[in-house]
C-alpha cells in the first residue's frame, strides 16, 4: 500500500497538466464544485473557466493531446505572462455544458477537498491537489485486493501478496487512478464490493455484511454510471441472502431492508437529486439507449462483432470494422491496459505488447488451470459472484462500443474500462502462482514483483522522455 501511494503521487506530480483522457473536462467539474458550490450544466455558461481556458492555453495542452510530436509549452516568458495574468483570471466564470457534466458527483466532490486545500496556490496547484485525493485511492484498492484473494484463497500471504501487486504496481492503473477523473474512486470501491460480495455468499449472507455491500454498490453508482454492472452480481447475493432465511418472514424482511436501505441512501438519494435538479442520473446508460436503433438490435451482428474482437473472423463472418485496426484484443486490452499514457498516444514500441500479451495470457492460462484443479473445493456461489461482476462488466462495455460503431463513432472501448475488476486479474496472478510447489511461490511472487515494479520504473521514464526531453 505504501509503494502503490507513493507511486501513484508520483504520476500526480510528474505528468503534465490536461495530458490524461479527458481530465481537462473532469477538472472542470471539480472547479465549478470548489468555485460554486454546484454542479456543472448551466446553459448560460461556457464549459470552462477562464483561468483554466488560459491555462490551457499558456501550455499548449490541446495541441499537445494525442500528438507525441509536440512538447508542452515550457518557455519562461510565457510562464511569466501567464503568472502576471493568473490572479486576476475569473476561476467561477464556467460550469456551463460540456464533457462529463453530466456525470454522477461524488468523486468530485472528493477531488474537490484537495482542489480547496490547494486554493491559496496557482491553477496546476489546485489541479494537483486534485490529483492527489485521487491518488488516495489507490491503496485503498490495493487492500481489496489483499482482503478479496484472502476471502477466495484463504489466508495465504503468498498468494494475496502476488495479487495485491497487480493493482500496487500495475503502472496503467496508478497513471488512470493519479489524474482528475472519477475512475480512481470507483476503482477502489468496486474492489471493495468484490470483497465483501464474496464474503457474503460464503457466510450466508449476514446482514451487517450485506448491509455494508449494497452501501458500497449504491455508492459506486454515484461514481460512474459503469457500476451500474454491479447490480447483477448483487442481485445474486440478494436472492441468496433470501434462500438462506425462507420461508422466515422476518429473516426475509431483514434482507430486504439491507438490501433496500443501503441502496436508497446512495443510488436512491442521487436519482432524487438529479430529477429535482432536472439532471439525468445515468448518463452515460441513457445516452448508450439513446443510440440503439428504432429497429432494435442485430444480435447476430453484435455477437460477430464480440467474436472478432477477440478471436479470427471465421469463413462465415463478414468482416466487422472496428477502428482501433490490428487485433483489438491486444490494441485494446493488452496495449492500452498496460502502457498508454498521456492520451493513449505514449506508447512503447509494439515488440513490447506482443511479449506483454503472451506473459498476460499464459497468467490466465494459468489461472484457469488452477481453477479447474481446484473445481471440487471451489464454492461455485463464489464462481458465480465474480464472473456475473466481470461479464456485466464486458457486457455494457461490448453493448456500450457496438451500438456508438453502428451510430458512426469511432467507438468507445479504452482498455482502462477493465480495470473495476482489476481485483479479479489480482487472483488470476494469484491462482497461477498457486500451481507452482510451496517452496517455488515465494521466489515466483518476487519475481512477479520485481518485474512489475521495473517496467512501471520504465513507464515512468517513457513518460519522463515524452513530456520532457
Amino acid at each position: 500500500m505504501a509503494v502503490s501511494v507513493l507511486l501513484a503521487v508520483t504520476w500526480a506530480a510528474i505528468l503534465p497538466a490536461f495530458q490524461a483522457p479527458d481530465e481537462q473536462s473532469h477538472f472542470n467539474y471539480v472547479q465549478t464544485l470548489g468555485e460554486r458550490h454546484e454542479l456543472p450544466g448551466a446553459s448560460d455558461r461556457p464549459f470552462f473557466s477562464t483561468q483554466v481556458s488560459e491555462g490551457i492555453a499558456a501550455l499548449n495542452s490541446d495541441q499537445v493531446a494525442a500528438q507525441r510530436e509536440v512538447k508542452p509549452e515550457w518557455s519562461d516568458r510565457i510562464e511569466r505572462e501567464w503568472a502576471a495574468d493568473e490572479g486576476a483570471a475569473p476561476a467561477d466564470d464556467g460550469g456551463g455544458v460540456g464533457p462529463a457534466y453530466d456525470y454522477p458527483p461524488v468523486a468530485y466532490a472528493w477531488q474537490a477537498l484537495g482542489y480547496v486545500a490547494a486554493s491559496s496556490g496557482t491553477l496546476f496547484d489546485r489541479l494537483l491537489g486534485a490529483r492527489l485525493m485521487s491518488a488516495l485511492w489507490v491503496p485503498v484498492t490495493v487492500l481489496g485486493t489483499w482482503l478479496l484473494a484472502g476471502e477466495v484463497l484463504g489466508r495465504r500471504r503468498v498468494l494475496q501478496t502476488a495479487a495485491a501487486a497487480v493493482p500496487a504496481l500495475a503502472p496503467m492503473f496508478a497513471f488512470v487512478s493519479a489524474s482528475v477523473s472519477p475512475d480512481g474512486m470507483m476503482y477502489a470501491l468496486w474492489t471493495l464490493a468484490l470483497w465483501l460480495g464474496v464474503r457474503c455468499v460464503r457466510r450466508g449472507v449476514p446482514l451487517r455484511d450485506a448491509a455494508a455491500f449494497f452501501a458500497l454498490v449504491g455508492l459506486a453508482c454515484t461514481v460512474k454510471a459503469t457500476s451500474y454492472a454491479l447490480l447483477v452480481p448483487a442481485a445474486l447475493v440478494a436472492t441468496l441472502g433470501v434462500a438462506a432465511r425462507w420461508p422466515r418472514v422476518r429473516g426475509v424482511l431483514a434482507v430486504a431492508a439491507a438490501v433496500a436501505v443501503p441502496l436508497a441512501l446512495t443510488l436512491g438519494a442521487w436519482s432524487l437529486a438529479a430529477r429535482l435538479g432536472d439532471r439525468p442520473a445515468a448518463a452515460q446508460v441513457t445516452t448508450t439507449a439513446a443510440t440503439v436503433s428504432p429497429a432494435g438490435t442485430n444480435w447476430r451482428e453484435l455477437l460477430s462483432y464480440v467474436w472478432q474482437y477477440y478471436l479470427p473472423r471465421t469463413p462465415v463472418q463478414q468482416d466487422y470494422r472496428i477502428p482501433q485496426g490490428g487485433y483489438p484484443l491486444l490494441q485494446v486490452w493488452i496495449t492500452q491496459g498496460w502502457a498508454a499514457f498521456g492520451w493513449l498516444e505514449v506508447k512503447f514500441a509494439p515488440w513490447v505488447y506482443r511479449v506483454l500479451g503472451v506473459l498476460t495470457m499464459g497468467v490466465i492460462g494459468g489461472a484457469v488451470v488452477a481453477l479447474v484443479r481446484a473445481r471440487r473445493a471451489v464454492d461455485l456461489r463464489v464462481f458465480a459472484f465474480l464472473a456475473l461482476a466481470c461479464l456485466a462488466l464486458l457486457g455494457g462495455l461490448h453493448w456500450t462500443d457496438y451500438h456508438q460503431l453502428e451510430a458512426g463513432s469511432k467507438g468507445f472501448m479504452q482498455g482502462r474500462y477493465a480495470f473495476p475488476a482489476i481485483g479479479v486479474l489480482g487472483l488470476a496472478l494469484a491462482g497461477a502462482v498457486s500451481l507452482l510447489p510451496a517452496t517455488r511461490r515465494v521466489a515466483a511472487t518476487a519475481a512477479a514483483v520485481a518485474g512489475l515494479f521495473v517496467f512501471h520504473l520504465f513507464a515512468l521514464g517513457l513518460v519522463l522522455e515524452r513530456f520532457y526531453a
